[in-house]
Protein backbone atom coordinates (compact mmCIF):
# COMPACT_ATOMS: atom_id res chain seq x y z
CA UNK A 1 0.00 0.00 0.00
CA UNK A 2 2.50 2.16 1.14
CA UNK A 3 4.40 2.04 -2.58
CA UNK A 4 1.31 2.65 -4.59
CA UNK A 5 0.77 5.57 -2.59
CA UNK A 6 4.43 6.68 -3.14
CA UNK A 7 3.96 5.93 -7.06
CA UNK A 8 0.70 8.27 -7.04
CA UNK A 9 2.66 11.23 -5.15
CA UNK A 10 5.23 10.52 -7.53
CA UNK A 11 3.05 10.65 -10.78
CA UNK A 12 1.75 13.55 -9.43
CA UNK A 13 4.75 15.65 -8.33
CA UNK A 14 5.70 14.58 -12.05
CA UNK A 15 2.66 16.15 -13.46
CA UNK A 16 3.19 19.45 -11.69
CA UNK A 17 6.76 19.78 -12.77
CA UNK A 18 5.41 18.98 -16.50
CA UNK A 19 2.53 21.38 -16.38
CA UNK A 20 5.13 23.86 -14.53
CA UNK A 21 7.52 23.18 -17.29
CA UNK A 22 5.28 23.74 -20.48
CA UNK A 23 3.75 27.17 -18.92
CA UNK A 24 6.93 28.33 -18.40
CA UNK A 25 8.11 27.34 -21.59
CA UNK A 26 5.53 28.86 -23.89
CA UNK A 27 6.20 32.36 -21.43
CA UNK A 28 9.73 32.83 -23.90
CA UNK A 29 7.76 32.80 -27.41
CA UNK A 30 7.26 35.51 -29.04
CA UNK A 31 3.83 36.37 -29.76
CA UNK A 32 3.08 38.57 -33.44
CA UNK A 33 1.85 41.99 -32.85
CA UNK A 34 -1.38 42.70 -34.48
CA UNK A 35 0.14 45.55 -36.00
CA UNK A 36 2.85 43.42 -37.55
CA UNK A 37 0.27 41.18 -39.18
CA UNK A 38 -0.67 44.02 -41.02
CA UNK A 39 2.66 44.88 -42.73
CA UNK A 40 1.74 44.18 -46.18
CA UNK A 41 5.01 46.09 -47.69
CA UNK A 42 8.30 43.92 -48.11
CA UNK A 43 11.01 44.96 -46.74
CA UNK A 44 12.92 45.42 -50.10
CA UNK A 45 9.79 48.22 -51.23
CA UNK A 46 10.34 49.96 -47.90
CA UNK A 47 14.25 50.61 -48.61
CA UNK A 48 13.04 51.62 -52.29
CA UNK A 49 10.75 54.27 -50.81
CA UNK A 50 13.04 55.42 -48.66
CA UNK A 51 16.27 55.88 -51.23
CA UNK A 52 14.06 57.93 -53.50
CA UNK A 53 14.82 60.70 -51.12
CA UNK A 54 18.06 59.65 -49.21
CA UNK A 55 20.12 57.56 -51.39
CA UNK A 56 23.31 55.91 -50.22
CA UNK A 57 24.18 52.57 -48.54
CA UNK A 58 21.24 50.62 -46.00
CA UNK A 59 23.18 50.31 -42.72
CA UNK A 60 20.33 48.48 -40.50
CA UNK A 61 16.43 47.83 -41.35
CA UNK A 62 13.78 46.58 -38.44
CA UNK A 63 10.32 46.27 -38.62
CA UNK A 64 8.62 47.61 -35.51
CA UNK A 65 5.14 48.63 -33.97
CA UNK A 66 4.28 52.12 -32.75
CA UNK A 67 1.25 53.17 -31.98
CA UNK A 68 -0.38 49.95 -32.87
CA UNK A 69 1.15 50.37 -36.49
CA UNK A 70 3.73 48.31 -38.78
CA UNK A 71 6.89 50.58 -39.46
CA UNK A 72 9.64 50.02 -41.28
CA UNK A 73 12.56 51.59 -39.81
CA UNK A 74 15.51 51.99 -42.53
CA UNK A 75 18.92 53.42 -41.75
CA UNK A 76 21.11 54.83 -44.60
CA UNK A 77 24.61 55.97 -44.59
CA UNK A 78 24.75 58.87 -47.29
CA UNK A 79 28.21 59.12 -49.45
CA UNK A 80 29.25 62.16 -47.36
CA UNK A 81 28.54 59.69 -44.36
CA UNK A 82 25.83 61.22 -42.83
CA UNK A 83 23.05 58.74 -41.09
CA UNK A 84 19.72 59.09 -41.45
CA UNK A 85 16.86 57.17 -39.75
CA UNK A 86 13.96 56.79 -42.28
CA UNK A 87 10.39 55.31 -41.08
CA UNK A 88 8.22 53.78 -43.74
CA UNK A 89 4.20 52.69 -42.93
CA UNK A 90 4.79 48.75 -43.51
CA UNK A 91 1.25 48.87 -44.76
CA UNK A 92 0.25 52.09 -46.87
CA UNK A 93 4.25 52.81 -47.96
CA UNK A 94 4.46 56.34 -46.83
CA UNK A 95 7.26 57.87 -45.58
CA UNK A 96 6.68 58.93 -41.92
CA UNK A 97 9.36 60.51 -40.69
CA UNK A 98 13.22 61.15 -41.10
CA UNK A 99 15.72 61.72 -38.74
CA UNK A 100 19.54 62.53 -38.93
CA UNK A 101 21.70 60.82 -36.13
CA UNK A 102 24.23 62.71 -34.42
CA UNK A 103 27.65 61.13 -33.61
CA UNK A 104 26.73 61.39 -30.15
CA UNK A 105 23.70 59.01 -30.69
CA UNK A 106 25.82 56.70 -32.95
CA UNK A 107 28.74 56.69 -30.09
CA UNK A 108 25.62 56.49 -27.11
CA UNK A 109 24.25 53.19 -28.95
CA UNK A 110 27.80 51.71 -29.74
CA UNK A 111 28.58 52.07 -25.94
CA UNK A 112 24.87 50.65 -24.93
CA UNK A 113 26.16 47.61 -27.07
CA UNK A 114 29.42 47.18 -25.63
CA UNK A 115 27.97 47.17 -22.42
CA UNK A 116 25.74 43.92 -23.03
CA UNK A 117 29.10 42.18 -24.26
Amino acid sequence: MKRFNYMIGAMLAGGILLMGGLAMSSEGTPTQDKGMSRATLTLEEAIATAKTKFPGQVLETELETEHGQAVHEIEIASTTGVVTEIKVDAQSGELLSSDIEDHDDAAQEKSEENDKD
